[in-house]
């Protein structure tokens, strides 16, 4: 069984705005006239322009057919989260994105699984969300790096992750909104092509200073983009825990470098000797297969991937299926 867990889709509509919220970034889609694509918009600013193969069941899971890929775990773009818009239109929004999410899945025949969104600048509403998003049947929920700022590693957030873990619904962290872009030379996409790993290594960096496992140890963490760079720094977060044990060890008591093998991370890192670092530095058994698709600049051909890397037949497998199914208690 290949598991895709990285795989993302917008609604094909959004919920109208109600007159009585204020929010000028509004988002809605507007169909072509052939229905084959349509265009979404932020307010009255035009965003991107998106095939029907984001919102269209039928066109999802000929593409999924077409590229061996049993089950797709669905979670909306990034750009979706709504963190920053007013507490109001983000419950509205969220909810409705849930729901389309549960829809899709429930028509898909089993093919597809679906990640919740929450409306997390509002803490208390999103930990009740937490709660829906279990009873729609979703299988875990996908969250951003930060919240306006603020480190998902954060303690304001700790009753929604209590409540995640009391729900066995696994966090899908992917990173979002990079800071420091004015000191990011070049064109306007460098700012994604290097700050999202970046966003996603600080998540990670925090959950790990602060020991999270300590006071969730039953919640799931997954990590987009194979983590971003922390393959590049957990030597050195080691030899800090090390050095200064007053620093760090007063806080986190295991070593970085066995910590971090308690994550999971995507495979959406590019090339086969990045993946097969990654499977022998964080474990082959703690690593799942994921596209990014149906985005451009998503992993294609994820067998071919995988087995690229070099890795032995146990853990491909588990790679490109069987860790997922075990994490998300899929059934072939």
């Amino acid at each position: 069984m290949i598991v895709d867990f990285h795989n993302h889709f917008i609604p094909e509509s959004f919920p109208a705005k109600p007159a009585a919220v204020d929010e000028p970034a509004w988002p809605s889609l507007r169909l072509a006239a052939d229905e084959d694509s349509a265009t979404m918009f932020v307010g009255e600013r035009p965003f991107r322009d998106f095939d029907a193969l984001y919102w269209d069941i039928d066109r999802r899971i000929g593409a999924m057919d077409a590229a061996d890929v049993d089950v797709q775990l669905l979670s909306p773009l990034p750009e979706l989260l709504s963190y920053w818009l007013a507490p109001e239109a983000g419950r509205i929004l969220t909810d409705a994105m849930n729901r389309e999410c549960a829809r899709m899945v429930a028509r898909s025949g089993r093919r597809l699984r679906g990640m919740g969104v929450l409306a997390l600048q509002d803490p208390d509403h999103a930990r009740a969300q937490v709660a829906e998003v279990a009873r729609l049947g979703l299988s875990g929920l996908f969250v951003g790096s930060h919240v306006n700022g603020t480190s998902i590693a954060a303690e304001i957030f700790h009753p929604v992750l209590a409540e995640a873990e009391a729900r066995r619904l696994p966090l899908f962290v992917h990173g979002i909104k990079p800071g420091g872009l004015e000191r990011i030379e070049g064109p306007a996409l460098m700012g994604a092509v290097v700050g999202i790993p970046y966003e996603g290594t600080m998540a990670l960096a925090g959950f790990m200073a602060t020991d999270i496992f300590a006071r969730f140890p039953e919640l799931q963490i997954v990590f987009a983009h194979g983590g971003g760079m922390i393959g590049s720094v957990i030597d050195r977060m080691e030899l800090v825990w090390r050095k200064f044990p007053g620093a760090m060890q007063g806080r986190l008591k295991q070593p970085p470098t066995d910590y971090v093998r308690r994550f999971w991370y995507d495979t959406v890192v590019f090339s086969p000797e990045n993946l097969a670092y990654l499977a022998t530095r964080l474990g082959a058994d703690r690593i799942l297969a994921g596209s990014d698709g149906p985005t451009e600049i998503g992993q294609a051909d994820l067998p071919a991937f995988v087995a690229a890397a070099g890795l032995s037949e146990g853990d491909r497998l588990a790679i490109l299926g069987g860790n997922a199914a075990h994490l998300l208690e899929l059934h072939p």
